[in-house]
């Protein structure tokens, strides 16, 4: 439900905006203004849950969330609307971050991997349905009413359960010097599918509305699905087959295939019928959205056991830090002649850029040997606390919770 109404809001946003005449500037702007409210949301939220508790954090930041998603139909404004996004994604982080805790603490050992594998297929099909329900009806002041609906029902499984909360404490943080000196690569990597992969969830309704005006809603929501369908299918066989080459490779083969799709989405969309749009936004999320999880596989391949959590926390850090300046990058790109299709111009060159660092690196940098390998897992994007499901993390000896707090100001170095 919750990353149903996110990535409903997302479209609902972005066409209510270029309706009310505003540049594609501004709506790179507002998607920033989220990702910096999320990324505040995962550094800022470990130290509020821990001195409430889960139950009422979660209902406090659904309830922060359902009063920013109404405050949508009180008219359109850049300001406002870039202000109450930051809200929200503050608040989609904080409730991300109170369930993906509480899934982590009741997941057993054993079954890790397959929970986990679970989860994203679930927050995948989430995020396709999403777009589909304004489609069947719930557009304009209804679409930001069903969004809140959405928010508002979370609630009701998490304060009908009579499981016992679980349990936060704080770890070591794992510092920028430490992931550049370990896993510069994935670090890149993490970066580069902030930027790209964020600026094309928030801003592909603008590029769908360019395909099809008079049906830009629909298309947005089979856009969306054909990315998404792409991301699930993508991803386990670029990770199994990065469990048997050198993840740099992998990643570098993905963005090849991401940047080619992304160079086609961008020149063909005047000319390609929407049927082959959809196709080749399908190929994009094969590449653009199966990376990610290689390159944290990366990262805790070149980290201890028992480093592995740590590692992972402070790549998510660093997509987020991508995640806030790419759809500012994106809007301005989309403001110039190149119109809508700059999102995908911007998205191929960003993705050759990445491609052919890996490649780079593959030369100069010697890879991990098979038998070092961590067995690849699928990673979301979501919070801290997932980090800690991951069963490459299963040996710590500490929890990494409240990790984000000093993270940025960390110099650690390894003994």
């Amino acid at each position: 439900m919750l990353q149903g109404a996110t990535a409903a809001l997302s479209v609902m946003i972005a066409l209510s905006l270029q309706a009310a005449g505003a540049s594609n500037a501004a709506l790179g702007l507002v998607a920033a203004c989220y990702a910096g409210g999320f990324l505040t949301g995962a550094i800022a939220s470990p130290k509020q849950i821990t001195r409430i508790g889960h139950i009422r954090s979660f209902s406090f930041f659904a309830a922060l969330a359902i009063i920013a998603t109404l405050s949508f139909t009180l008219g359109v404004s850049i300001i406002g609307w870039a202000l109450v996004q930051t809200v929200i994604g503050a608040s989609t982080a904080a409730l991300l971050t109170a369930g993906d805790s509480w899934i982590t603490d009741s997941a057993p050992s054993n079954r890790r991997g397959a929970i986990l594998g679970f989860y994203h297929v679930v927050a995948k099909l989430g995020a396709i349905a999403g777009p589909f329900a304004i489609v069947a009806g719930a557009n304009g002041l209804a679409g930001f009413m069903m969004v809140a609906a959405l928010f508002a029902l979370t609630i009701m499984p998490i304060t009908a359960t009579r499981k016992a909360q679980p349990e936060i404490s704080t770890g070591t943080p794992f510092g920028p010097s430490k992931i550049l000196k370990y896993a510069p690569a994935a670090a890149f990597a993490a970066l580069c599918a902030g930027a790209v992969n964020n600026a094309v969830a928030q801003l592909y309704p603008v590029y769908a509305q360019s395909i099809m005006p008079d049906g830009a809603a629909g298309f947005a929501a089979n856009f969306n699905a054909a990315l998404l369908a792409g991301a699930m299918i993508g991803l386990w066989p670029a990770g199994m087959i990065s469990d048997r080459l050198d993840r740099r490779t992998v990643i570098a083969g993905t963005g090849v295939i991401a940047s080619a799709a992304g160079l086609g989405l961008a020149l063909f969309s005047t000319v390609a019928s929407p049927a082959l749009i959809l196709v080749l936004a399908f190929v994009f999320g094969i590449g653009a959205l199966s990376y990610y999880a290689v390159a944290v596989a990366h990262a805790a391949d070149r980290a201890r056991p028992d480093q592995a959590t740590s590692m992972m926390a402070g790549i998510l850090v660093i997509w987020g830090i991508g995640s806030v300046a790419g759809p500012l990058i994106a809007g301005f790109v989309m403001s110039t002649p190149l119109g809508a299709p700059g999102l995908f111009a911007f998205a191929s060159a960003s993705l050759a850029l990445l491609a052919a660092t890996m490649f780079t690196r593959t030369v100069n940098k010697a890879p991990v040997p098979d038998e070092e390998k961590a067995p690849f897992n699928a990673t979301q994007t979501t919070s801290l606390a997932l980090s800690e499901l991951d069963p490459r993390g299963e040996h710590e000896t500490n929890e990494q919770f409240d990790l984000f707090l000093a993270w940025m100001a960390s110099t650690e170095t390894d003994e």
